[in-house]
């Protein structure tokens, strides 16, 4: 599993962060720290420090994709904030030149002014006894619990000096998907065309920051879907939480020419284990955690496995071509064709962390707590396991 760093050297690095709320943060904070140590350089808006030397430089990441709590570490490291200062901040350090976001930033109830109208179609609760009418009409009434908005105005206020992405010398994606549409919208700066292998994603520009990271942070049925103006419509389109559709948006860093695509993701189901045993003497909460990370883990190895066995044909037919001694090019033309059908670049190198199935702990920890504890043993084990996969040699 681990990666020889000197083959990453000099190439174009993206780091891909996934969502889970407060415990995938706290992840994916470990991750860059380890990475940080490492000898990555963090792209970002704030200078380079004068110790830098050019080794450091040629491992240089300058891009993010984030979706979800992933949005909101890309928005942090983006806009500046080393590592360090962040996890000071969410684990309640003082001095630190950050303020941590708070439980009233994260669980606000002001939601935003935009409002849709509503139609007299839906009635969920028709048939049922008038009783448990009364009991459940003011839950299925609401679009959520909460709102992102107060995560969007600690981000104004704290994080984000210029809100637009084409301030940020970084390359910063932010992922969400549209309620009312099968699309997922990638945020950023660039108005590339729409993905080949989903015609149904496309790239928006002119959003800002703070309402794009809002929007991918609007986890149903936790957070309301988050209202944005669509500049071409002048209509207002709702976003949800942006790991709806696709839970790893690698094709985004493929798409921005990255040759190294560091994905750091937590959706690793839990083992049975002796000292802790099943799930199911725990409650329909770890049950329901379950379910979601197995889903999410098919996916994401069902994706590697597809990208796996498109490598393996274009390696058995340039063999064949070797062998039958081709054109050098025909080769190249064949090769080309293959890989433009075959939607697949053999070069891009995808590097994946995420957590051991036996760290039952942070499978059990709170997804939403700011806990310093919870919070500090997450940044441990994502700075753990990246030392494992990345600093062996």
């Amino acid at each position: 599993m681990s990666v020889d760093l000197n083959d990453l050297k000099n190439k174009k690095i993206a780091l891909v962060m996934s969502g889970g709320v407060v415990k995938a943060a706290a992840w994916h904070l470990g991750v860059t720290l380890a990475l940080e140590e490492l000898g990555f350089h963090l792209k970002s808006n704030k200078n380079s420090s004068p110790g830098q030397d050019l080794n450091q430089r040629s491992l240089e990441i300058g891009t993010y994709v984030g979706s979800s709590a992933g949005a909101m570490v890309a928005v942090y490291l983006a806009s500046g904030y080393a590592p360090q200062e962040i996890i000071g901040a969410t684990l309640g350090i003082k001095d630190s030149r950050l303020k941590g976001i708070t439980y009233h930033d994260m669980f606000t109830l002001r939601r935003p002014e935009i409002k849709a109208p509503k139609a007299d179609l839906y009635h969920p609760l028709d048939g049922f006894p008038k009783l448990l009418k009364n009991f459940l009409k003011p839950i299925v009434s609401l679009p959520g619990f909460f709102t992102t908005e107060g995560v969007r105005r600690y981000l104004i206020d704290n994080v984000i000096e210029n809100d637009r992405f084409e301030d940020m010398k970084a390359d910063l994606f932010i992922v969400a998907t549209q309620l009312d549409h099968s699309r997922k919208v990638i945020f950023s700066k660039y108005n590339y065309p729409n993905p080949s292998h989903d015609s149904t994603s496309v790239y928006y520009t002119g959003t800002n920051i703070s309402y794009a990271a809002a929007a991918s942070m609007s986890v149903p049925p936790f957070y309301c879907p988050y209202p944005i103006k669509n500049r071409l419509t002048n209509g207002v389109d709702y976003y949800i939480d942006g790991e709806i559709r696709e839970t790893l948006s690698t094709h985004v860093a493929e798409d921005n020419g990255c040759e190294v695509i560091i994905s750091s993701w937590t959706h690793t189901p839990y083992h049975f284990h002796d000292e802790v045993g099943s799930l199911v003497n725990y409650g329909l909460p770890p049950i329901a955690i379950q379910s979601i990370y197995l889903m999410i883990q098919k996916k994401i190895i069902a994706s590697r496995a597809e990208r796996a066995k498109a490598i393996d044909i274009l390696e058995t037919v340039s063999a064949y071509m070797r062998n039958e001694k081709f054109s050098q090019t025909h080769h190249r033309e064949i090769m080309a064709i293959l890989e433009r059908r075959l939607n697949i670049n053999p070069k891009v190198k995808l590097i994946d962390i995420y957590p051991d199935h036996h760290d039952y702990k942070l499978f059990f920890a709170n997804s939403f707590s700011l806990n310093a504890k919870i919070s500090g043993h997450a940044v441990e084990s994502g700075y753990k396991r990246t030392m494992q996969i990345m600093g062996t040699k």
